[in-house]
């Protein structure tokens, strides 16, 4: 069993979520260009949906759903996490950065801390992510994290006006190690 943790990379902390983190929850939330390819994000982000998101993030059981809030500078800017399948010994990695922070490499930074940190604890044996078709900024994300592209989910989900939305799954495939191993 995981327990929550706190990870440092050279530019960010990820920690877990905390209740005075709704604020800054709120300001890179409330974004419409943040938010046009995540249709489960209300837009507008209202302070009822920042504190009902924090409050979610912290109530997550870290054992199967690590959620690190994505700190630079102090100020909460995003969220990377996993959802751990332990019996398959694979993760899904989920993340967003506020649109002011993108094109400084702080998604993949904060990726990459969270795959070598859920390797490590959960032994996986497979990382895998999916994003809208449309995001190329994600997919050069998960292109660095050594992500390889395996396939195109056409019509997976409906996207934010309703139209059907194709999308794409990379996946990275680990050398096998036993758990405690790492």
């Amino acid at each position: 069993m995981s327990v929550q943790t706190t990870l440092r990379t050279k530019r960010l902390l990820l920690r877990p979520f905390e209740v005075g983190d709704v604020a800054d929850a709120f300001s890179y939330r409330d974004d419409k260009e943040f938010a046009r390819f995540l249709p489960h994000i209300p837009q507008p982000f209202t302070r009822n949906d920042a504190e009902a998101f924090v409050a979610e993030n912290i109530s997550e059981p870290w054992d199967r759903s690590p959620t690190f809030a994505v700190v630079l500078d102090g100020r909460v800017i995003g969220t990377v996490n996993l959802e751990v399948d332990t019996e398959a010994r694979s993760a899904m990695l989920g993340y967003a950065v506020g649109r002011a922070w993108w094109g400084r490499g702080i998604a993949a930074e904060a990726a990459h801390a969270i795959m070598a940190w859920g390797i490590a604890i959960f032994a996986l044996k497979r990382v895998w992510a999916s994003t809208d078709v449309r995001h190329l900024r994600s997919q050069r994300v998960l292109e660095k994290l050594g992500m390889r592209r395996e396939t195109i989910l056409p019509g997976h989900h409906l996207g934010r006006d309703g139209e059907p939305i194709d999308e794409v799954v990379y996946g990275i495939d680990l050398p096998a190690t036993s758990p405690g191993s790492a």
